[in-house]
């Protein structure tokens, strides 16, 4: 069953057994109110009745020496007065003797239950009970009066059916009411919960499309209340949600980039070993050739060595914890210059150096390896003859660190793609270098470890800018100005 049909039917049978309960109760009270101010009324009535005989019957004693036959033919005459009004107002009056004989009465329906109110003692209090005689409701009131020594039954007797048929109106009116009612509550009813459960149907639907595959799809809902709250927090679930996708997806792209270039680098140098000792196997002795062949062996070796160190740094880098502690990173600037040196000296390279003295937490060896992989690399996209500039401030709670060449520079679709493994710009320049394209990415791991940033600016044919932000409490600073300017010896 639907969530709708739940609420729609829940609802329409909670409102009948309330309006169901509650309407026949107020119609009870109703009637109970009415039947007690009839009865009130009646004994009233009754009362005023009673004192104004006695009341006329006691001057007519006085002047009047009647005798019991007198008497009785007074009662007869003074109800018989008044017999019209009585009539009109379904009032009836009954004297009975004390035999229950009739002295006078106008009540002329034919009834055969027992009248238990004439059973009791004779007194002034007064009796009331409630007949169905015919299709008609009675009060009965009944009490003793005493005239000129003798004592009779009085009784009054009142057609109270209104007040009965009033209710049997009542639960008329109340059952088309229901009816209607119950019609109308069900046209709305349906109308509301399928307005209200529409924005569910509307989450249900875009839960099937992002099931299917399509993380895009959002749901347009602008209420304000608990499903609204619920619609923005889905969006806020599948924005996240296609997001992890997306980098799942990327995640596995450049997995699979890696395996492709992993493969391609070890094929290259691996083609070349195999193809030179064959050679070196099927020809003759010929000590020129047989070097050359061996120097070339050995430096593909070499490049497969480099490589695996490379790329065990890299695997190290994501599962080892490293020791960090405060260093003087001007110092470390120095020494990766002069770890350098012959490589600048080679393309006899200027590199200058801007650095302010401050200290910072940081693992010593890999900050070196940072520092001397982007030296590297601003060496090698140097020109000979060109000047690097290591620069070292500090920029409020932050230290900024940029590496900036004049070299060949490179385009904007480059930059976004040279931190990921084997991604190299210029093929032909990184293996004559003996570069494999991992270098960057390892500063890249290496800058996370430290929670910091490396940010790349480029240019073609103007150089590249290399800009790390470590967000390190600096304990010391000094302005230290220096050249570090190399020759080629």
């Amino acid at each position: 069953m639907k969530l709708w049909q739940k609420i729609f039917i829940c609802t329409f049978i909670l409102f009948e057994l309330v309006f169901n309960i509650s309407i026949p109760l107020m119609i009870q009270y109703t009637f109970n109110q009415n039947l007690t101010k009839e009865i009130e009324r009646g004994l009233t009535e009754q009362m005023i009745l009673h004192t104004s005989l006695q009341a006329n019957s006691k001057y007519a004693s006085d002047v009047f020496q009647f005798s019991q036959d007198f008497l009785k033919a007074f009662l007869k005459m003074t109800f018989q007065e008044n017999t019209q009004y009585f009539d009109k107002k379904g009032v009836y009056i009954e004297v009975l003797d004390e035999n229950n004989h009739p002295i006078y009465s106008n009540f002329n329906f034919q009834h055969d239950a027992e009248r238990v109110e004439l059973d009791v003692p004779i007194s002034d209090t007064r009796n009331y009970i409630i007949r169905d005689i015919r299709d008609k409701s009675l009060l009965f009131v009944t009490n003793g009066l005493e005239l000129k020594d003798q004592t009779f039954k009085f009784t009054y007797i009142r057609d109270i059916s209104s007040v009965y048929s009033d209710r049997i109106d009542q639960y008329h009116l109340f059952f088309r009411v229901n009816l209607i009612i119950a019609l109308l509550l069900a046209a709305a009813l349906y109308a509301l919960t399928r307005y209200f459960i529409q924005p569910i149907s509307s989450l249900t639907r875009s839960t099937q499309t992002i099931t299917g595959g399509d993380f895009s799809e959002r749901v347009n809902i602008n209420a304000k209340d608990e499903v609204g709250i619920l619609a923005e927090n889905f969006n806020l679930m599948a924005a996240a949600v296609e997001e992890k996708i997306k980098e799942l997806e990327k995640n596995a792209e450049l997995k699979q980039n890696f395996i492709e270039s992993f493969t391609h680098e070890i094929k290259t140098p691996l083609t070349s070993i195999i193809g030179y000792a064959d050679f070196l196997r099927s020809t003759k002795y010929n000590e020129k050739i047989y070097y050359d062949s061996l120097d070339y062996i050995y430096n593909e070796g070499k490049r497969l060595e480099a490589l695996s160190f490379k790329l065990m740094d890299l695997i190290l880098l994501k599962k080892q914890d490293f020791y960090m502690k405060q260093e003087n990173l001007s110092l470390l600037c120095k020494d990766a210059a002069e770890i350098l040196r012959p490589s600048l000296s080679s393309k006899k390279i200027s590199l200058k150096l801007h650095l302010d003295e401050c200290n910072a937490c940081v693992d010593t060896d890999l900050f070196t390896v940072l520092l001397t992989n982007l030296l590297d690399n601003a060496i090698k996209a140097s020109n000979e003859e060109g000047i690097i500039y290591l620069t070292l401030k500090k920029q409020c709670d932050q230290i900024v660190i940029k590496i900036e060449d004049n070299g060949i520079g490179m385009v904007e679709k480059d930059m976004e793609r040279i931190f990921e493994p084997f991604f190299v710009v210029d093929k032909a320049r990184t293996r004559a270098n003996g570069g494999a394209g991992i270098g960057l990415t390892i500063c890249s791991e290496i800058i996370k470890l430290h929670h910091g940033e490396i940010k790349v600016s480029s240019e073609v044919g103007k150089g590249t800018v290399f800009e790390i932000d470590l967000p390190r409490e600096i304990t010391t600073s000094l302005q230290v100005f220096d050249t570090y300017k190399t020759s080629c010896r």
